[in-house]
Formats: structure tokens, C-alpha cells, sequence
């Protein structure tokens, strides 16, 4: 592959991720701590290096029906980028902007080997999402405020059977009393 068609690809995973919501709202909330753009800029040149690597060195292989889907391009580009945002931003992935995002960047690959820079173009024209209108899903604070509402109360579980004990031995104790 020449160095513009490379140069190319590297300003296309930028522009992709550039646009790509999950990775901008995790830059823009520094989940991956302070370094957050510096790691964006990691991720951009792992994915660039990655895509080279294993579209240049692919050897043709002798296609058979119990081909394993995990193994095209694009679904190990997938566990790829689920991996490195994981590690990178410490973001689970579960909108499936991932396989999105592939497609986009084996395609703008595909094309740029073609000497078609029309993807480029595309890529400018997608919109990028409104990240006020995007929230953030907190497991942790999820966790805590559906064992609250389980509850109910105030009370700790061992509080509220020490209170229903001691209501029921008064109630026991007026009953016989009044008879």
C-alpha cells in the first residue's frame, strides 16, 4: 500500500471517530482519566496500524461451509475496538456503534485501495450526534437506587424484622390482656 492511500486511511479513522458518539461522549467525560484525548489519539493509530496489518498480510484462504463468522475482518475488527475501548476508556460498548463503526472504516479501506476518495467525502457528510441529549449509564448508582427502591424504607432489612418483631409481641400482649 502507498503512503498517501495510508495517509488517507489514518485521516479517515480520524473523521470516523471524530463523529463516533460512545468515543466522544468518553473523551468529552475524560473516562479514560485526563489523558482521554491522548488516548483517542492511541486508539486512532492502533486501529490504523491494526487495519494494515491484517488486510495487507491476509492470505487467501481456502473457504470452507463451516467457515467461523468471528473470524471476518469486520467482526475481528469489532472485538478489536470493544477491546481497546474497554481498556482504554473503560467503556462496555452496548449500543453496537462498534460494528458501525467497522464497516465504515473496512469500507473506507476497501475504497481507498481502489483509489476511490468519494468515501472520504461520505464520512464528512455523516452528522454527529447531540452528546447533551446522551446520558451516561452509571451501573453503580444504578445499583445502589434499585436496592433502595426494593426496600422501601428507611430501615435496614434487620431494623424493619426487629420492628415487626416487637409490634407483634405488643399486639399479642394486648390481645390477651383484653380478654
Amino acid at each position: 500500500m502507498n503512503d498517501d492511500v495510508s495517509n488517507l486511511l489514518y485521516e479517515g479513522i480520524n473523521l470516523i471517530f471524530e463523529k463516533w458518539t460512545v468515543l466522544r461522549l468518553a473523551v468529552t467525560n475524560n473516562w479514560g482519566g485526563p489523558s482521554s484525548e491522548e488516548k483517542k489519539k492511541k486508539l486512532i493509530e492502533y486501529v490504523h496500524s491494526y487495519v494494515l496489518s491484517e488486510r495487507s498480510g491476509k492470505k487467501k484462504k481456502k473457504k470452507t461451509k463451516y467457515s467461523i463468522l468471528a473470524s471476518s475482518p469486520k467482526h475481528k475488527l469489532c472485538d478489536y475496538l470493544r477491546d481497546e475501548m474497554n481498556t482504554l476508556f473503560n467503556v462496555d460498548i452496548e449500543d453496537d456503534s462498534d460494528i458501525e463503526v467497522s464497516d465504515l472504516i473496512l469500507d473506507l479501506y476497501s475504497n481507498l485501495k481502489k483509489n476511490n476518495l468519494d468515501i472520504i467525502e461520505k464520512i464528512k457528510q455523516i452528522k454527529e450526534s447531540d452528546l447533551t441529549h446522551c446520558k451516561e449509564n452509571n451501573l453503580v448508582e444504578e445499583a445502589y437506587d434499585s436496592e433502595e427502591a426494593e426496600s422501601g424504607s428507611d430501615f435496614s432489612e434487620e431494623e424493619q424484622s426487629e420492628s415487626d418483631y416487637s409490634a407483634e409481641d405488643h399486639s399479642d400482649g394486648e390481645k390477651s390482656n383484653g380478654e
